[in-house]
């Protein structure tokens, strides 16, 4: 069920990745749970589609950005996350820049993919832990979902244990 269910999210990524290489000329970041299952294979179902972009896309361009979401039948859904819905799914964007300074990842590092001609970036999974590392010291995120960073960076850990050599 759970295989089903993110491949339809990451088609959704694909929808919402294409419309931002071809309207604002961005390269999203695939992130979150999509983006690290897409890495280690199927692990749990992915609860919404997390993205990252330029920050002045969550800042002085964002209604430019509700605007392109609309468009393709997405209405916003909690402003403060930067969260929009369409049928059930849910796409959130995040400032990439935050994170580029939190966890010192250099985005013109991270590989470009390209899926029918549309362009996007992955974290790798060493990032991923990293990332999940930084959320276990987030409060306000650990209220939400402390138990299930802490499965991710085992699962992480795990698989880098088995897959990645140094």
């Amino acid at each position: 069920m759970g295989l089903k269910i993110n491949k339809k999210k990451f088609e959704v990524f694909l929808e919402v990745a294409g419309k931002l290489n071809d309207f604002f000329n961005v390269i999203p970041i695939l992130y979150g749970s999509l983006g690290l299952y897409k890495i280690i294979g199927e692990y749990s179902e992915c609860s919404d589609i997390d993205i990252l972009i330029p920050d002045e896309f969550v800042n002085k361009r964002w209604n430019e950005l509700i605007n392109l979401m609309q468009k393709m039948g997405f209405k916003l859904e909690d402003e403060h996350e930067h969260e929009f819905i369409r049928d059930s799914e849910i796409v959130a964007f995040a400032k990439q820049d935050d994170l580029i300074k939190r966890i010192r990842l250099d985005p013109n590092k991270l590989t470009v993919y390209n899926v029918n001609n549309i362009k996007f970036k992955e974290l790798s999974v060493k990032d991923y832990l990293s990332v999940y590392k930084l959320m276990l010291r987030d409060d306000y995120r650990q209220e939400k979902r402390g138990k299930a960073d802490q499965e991710k960076i085992d699962l992480i850990e795990k698989y880098i244990s088995q897959n990645v050599t140094t």
